[in-house]
């Protein structure tokens, strides 16, 4: 035979062979093997498309409804940028540990703030009511505040209502204290910060209902603020018309602050304008650190130190009880070779005293031998 027509024979016959291959029936298992991969694909293609239609159609309805709730904290935000809750609690947990419930609406706004001690509503949050309520209007949000029997009261800063203004892209920059309708006539009655490129708060003034400028509690006439990328403070800081950073009333110039991902403090020291650490007049301590936070944020020891860094002469550390429902109840001074000791006043021990409704009601101190400090 012709070797071109016998390699054209088996070409045919190898083509007929996969042809026939081709249409060779497949078993139903095998059916299913292939379909299923399939089946897959399209439901997560199906996923996607829902996912964007949500986007889309629904903004942030599914992230706000889980998003409120009751946590331990109500926002460590502190750029203020957005309210942001953190340790996230049970509904079981909240009738015995103190908590607040936040509240958002459909477009991941604050709506309400509500505190409750041992599982009871109470008058003594933060805040100084027990719920916080938020209203948007155009250009400004207005806060106001309610008791346990739903009356209208004034917060912890006296003030009825606050209103902050806000900036263009919907941040506020102006904040009003109201009391009766009139800018508060002691205190503070309204504040001004600027804004960096990220919206987050960079400097702050605060103001009396004359005009006068109030520093704030370290004695800072303008605060300027750096944070970390969560939105915490990494420290307050007071400087001059220049921007030179200066000391102010209290005699330093820096608070630096540590937090960690609850918005808890885990560490504070204070800086001069030399960058050095100072020793805070009223607190006799230069840096402070906190350290084994339970599930529930709270530190069981705190360590003082002086001015070059080293343990407290007086006293290098404070045990910390809490009650049940997460108020402390004590706290007890020891030296840097963990002996008892006392504070500056004489103090060895303080409780810390709360009635049935949650105010607090101030310390009994005990000295060394567990005597009254009066």
């Amino acid at each position: 035979m012709d070797l071109a027509l016998e390699q054209k024979r088996k070409s045919k016959t190898i083509s007929f062979s996969l042809v026939r291959r081709r249409k060779r029936k497949v078993s139903l298992p095998a059916l299913l093997a292939i379909a299923q991969p399939l089946t897959i694909i399209k439901r997560e293609r199906m996923k996607i498309k829902n996912i964007i239609y949500l986007f889309i159609f629904l903004p942030f309805v599914t992230y706000s409804q889980e998003k409120s709730g009751y946590y331990i904290n109500w926002d460590i935000n502190h750029a203020e940028t957005f309210v942001k809750p953190s340790i996230p609690i049970s509904k079981e947990e909240a009738k015995i540990i103190n908590c607040y419930f936040v509240e958002f609406d459909n477009k991941n706004r604050l709506i309400s703030v509500k505190y409750f001690f041992s599982g009871k509503p109470s008058n003594y949050s933060n805040f100084g009511a027990f719920e916080l309520i938020r209203e948007y209007h155009s250009g400004y949000v207005t806060e106001k505040y309610k008791n346990t029997l739903g009356e209208f009261v004034e917060n912890s800063s006296k003030a009825h209502e606050r209103k902050y203004y806000l900036n263009s892209d919907g941040y506020w920059t102006r904040k009003e204290n109201y009391n009766n309708g009139e800018l508060l006539p002691e205190g503070i009655a309204f504040s001004q910060v600027t804004r960096n490129e990220k919206n987050e708060i960079a400097t702050e003034i605060q103001f009396s209902s004359k005009g006068d400028t109030i520093p704030d509690v370290n004695g800072f006439k303008i605060v300027h603020f750096l944070y970390n990328k969560d939105g915490l403070t990494l420290h307050r800081q007071n400087k001059n018309g220049k921007g030179e950073i200066i000391n102010g009333s209290n005699g330093y110039a820096t608070v630096i602050f540590q937090f960690d991902q609850n918005g808890m403090f885990f560490e504070e020291q204070f800086l001069d304008e030399n960058n050095k650490l100072f020793l805070h007049p009223r607190f006799d301590l230069a840096k402070i650190n906190w350290r084994e936070f339970n599930k529930y944020g709270k530190p069981s020891r705190i360590y003082y130190m002086n001015s070059i860094g080293y343990p407290h002469e007086n006293r290098a550390f404070g045990i910390i009880k809490y009650r049940l429902n997460m108020t402390r109840e004590s706290i007890t001074y020891y030296d840097r070779y963990g002996e008892r000791t006392v504070d500056g006043n004489g103090v060895a021990m303080s409780v810390y005293n709360y009635n049935s409704e949650g105010k607090y009601l101030g310390k009994t101190n005990f000295d060394i031998e567990n005597n009254k400090v009066e």
